[in-house]
């Protein structure tokens, strides 16, 4: 038979063994009670686990500065972070802010309605789409100040000038997406411009530029820009093309040197060139052989824009130097080969 000291130790270390504790576990208690009866408990899915979570209204009590911003109250026990998605009333959510709480009984989140699905290639020679081909659900935002998406340039020329940010959830594959991506977002084409992974953990943010769209190369039916390689969409044609033009039409097996088709040449690389960026630049033949190039230039009329890592007989390596004056520059670079000359024009562009 226990002794009186043992019981009342033993409810103590129940109820709490201090006066800090004791608090703690009435609070805890509380919490248990509201998330037992409240009216907002609603099953939802969190990273693909089966769950239930308390939303609650941005602010009801706010009727100028209405939106669709949750909060999501649930037990310490339930796993869940900045840049989970959450499954709820047919929609995905997105948690955006997580509050650390200073009495720690719950777990108190902010979420945003995602209101895009973005998707690239992770493989373009095999075509694989990111997420095992459903995307990335992702929070798009206007960042566009005072133009609203039009500059003008030149002789007063209205140019598409809209800026985008995007919080996509942060994991390898967002991670590996560079910048200069292109990527179809409600029937326009953006460019990632610049990636941030430090100011929100747990997401990735992403500044974007509206781009052209490139029906050559974008996928407008799967909402994928860059699908195909440029001119790809007539690759096979091309190839029968090619192939019923060298086919022998007598039966021989054999060909003159002056039946054979001229083998074209031309320089092949980037024509947008970013400050402190290398390229490389090579001379190619139409067979898909590299030609013999005898000299190589660089044509300006002010000093070069580029320092000449290495160049051969095939192809020049370059490096644009990093002053920024530079931006705007369209200089060439020329190739002499088979005593014949052709170049490429290079427009230098800002560093990021």
């Amino acid at each position: 038979m226990s002794s009186f000291a043992t019981s009342y130790r033993r409810k103590q270390r129940v109820i709490g063994d201090n006066r800090v504790n004791r608090n703690y576990n009435r609070q805890l208690e509380g919490f248990n009670l509201y998330y037992k009866d409240t009216l907002t408990k609603h099953d939802c899915i969190i990273d693909g686990v089966p769950t239930q979570a308390v939303f609650q209204d941005h602010s009801q009590s706010n009727n100028k500065d209405l939106s669709d911003d949750k909060y999501v109250v649930v037990p310490n026990s339930v796993e869940v972070g900045v840049g989970s998605y959450i499954e709820w009333a047919d929609e995905i959510w997105m948690v955006f802010t997580e509050e650390y709480k200073t009495i720690p009984s719950h777990q108190q989140l902010k979420i945003k309605h995602t209101n895009r699905r973005l998707k690239w290639l992770t493989n373009k020679n095999s075509k694989l789409i990111c997420n095992f081909g459903k995307g990335w659900p992702a929070y798009v935002q206007n960042q566009t100040l005072y133009t609203l998406g039009v500059s003008f340039s030149g002789q007063n020329i209205a140019l598409a000038n809209a800026k985008m940010s995007v919080y996509i959830k942060d994991v390898p594959e967002t991670r590996a997406v560079k910048v200069g991506t292109r990527l179809w977002i409600a029937g326009q084409v953006y460019k990632i411009e610049f990636a941030d992974y430090v100011s929100r953990p747990g997401l990735v943010n992403w500044l974007l530029d509206e781009d052209t769209k490139n029906p050559e190369t974008d996928n407008s039916d799967l909402e994928i820009a860059d699908y195909w390689d440029s001119g790809g969409k007539d690759e096979d044609d091309s190839i029968k093309d090619v192939s019923r033009l060298t086919m022998p039409t007598d039966g021989s097996d054999s060909h003159s040197e002056d039946e054979k088709p001229k083998v074209e040449w031309n320089i092949e690389g980037t024509i947008k060139a970013r400050l402190g960026h290398t390229y490389v630049y090579t001379a190619m033949n139409s067979d898909g052989t590299k030609a013999d190039v005898s000299e190589w230039m660089i044509g300006t009329l002010e000093d070069s824009p580029f320092y000449v890592k290495e160049k051969d007989n095939h192809s020049i390596t370059v490096t644009v130097k990093d002053i920024y004056k530079l931006v705007g520059q369209t200089v060439t670079i020329t190739a002499k080969a088979n005593d014949e000359i052709k170049n490429i024009a290079i427009k230098i562009i800002k560093k990021f």
